[in-house]
């Protein structure tokens, strides 16, 4: 099905809640070798709770560590949670693997990038039903740069399947490609720097639970 290109966003203070009890989701991701600090700016394999990632439970759902991986969950309809390191940069390449523990195959994440606060920054987003899109969201409101809907992408694998996506913001240019596979591209200048962070969200359908794991921010 083709996806809806307007979401309401729910802002959340994220803030530390305690840890919530999180399904084991280590055995979708295979072990990734060693990298280098050459070019890094940042990496995070999500196996140390205190690396400074947002900790955050409530009946609208969580954004914690569990198990070496990251992962929200999203228990309302039309809803996004997101997480941050608290960090800032100006041009990056990002990526990290992800995988649909359960719920919906209608539902989205990925990444983001220039997070200047809950209601302004870029995503790339993907979804377990195989569409993508980047996002910008401004002053709250969601816009699909380029096209109406969310294009379909073959690249994207199903299931509990882990994807890796790859989304490089590098001056006015926004990339993204999945599993290798060049996805899409824009141009926007609304955001020059900030944060990245991590995002997952709902459609009609609540229960997303989405685990992340080796998340990677290279200079280009």
């Amino acid at each position: 099905m083709k996806k809806r290109t307007v979401w309401v966003l729910i802002a959340l203070p994220l803030f530390l809640m305690g840890c919530s009890s999180l399904p084991l989701a280590t055995q979708l991701f295979k072990a990734s070798p060693e990298s280098t600090a050459v070019g890094f700016l940042f990496q995070d394999d999500f196996s140390e709770t205190s690396s400074g990632w947002d900790r955050f439970a409530a009946e609208i759902g969580s954004t914690d560590y569990d198990h070496e991986a990251y992962h929200i969950i999203v228990n309302e309809p039309i809803t996004d949670l997101f997480a941050n390191p608290y960090t800032s940069f100006k041009d990056t390449i990002i990526e990290v693997k992800a995988a649909r523990v359960s719920g919906p195959l209608d539902n989205s994440y990925g990444v983001i990038c220039r997070y200047q606060n809950e209601e302004n920054f870029y995503a790339a987003l993907i979804s377990s039903d195989g569409y993508a899109g980047i996002f910008e969201v401004n002053d709250g409101k969601y816009k699909l740069m380029g096209h109406d809907e969310m294009i379909p992408v073959p690249a994207i694998l199903g299931g509990t399947a882990a994807n890796l996506i790859h989304f490089e913001c590098v001056g006015t240019s926004l990339a993204l490609a999945v599993n290798n596979e060049p996805v899409d591209a824009q141009e926007d200048k609304s955001f020059e720097s900030g944060d990245v962070g991590l995002i997952a969200g709902t459609f009609q359908e609540p229960g997303v639970h989405i685990a992340f794991d080796d998340f990677v921010v290279r200079q280009p």
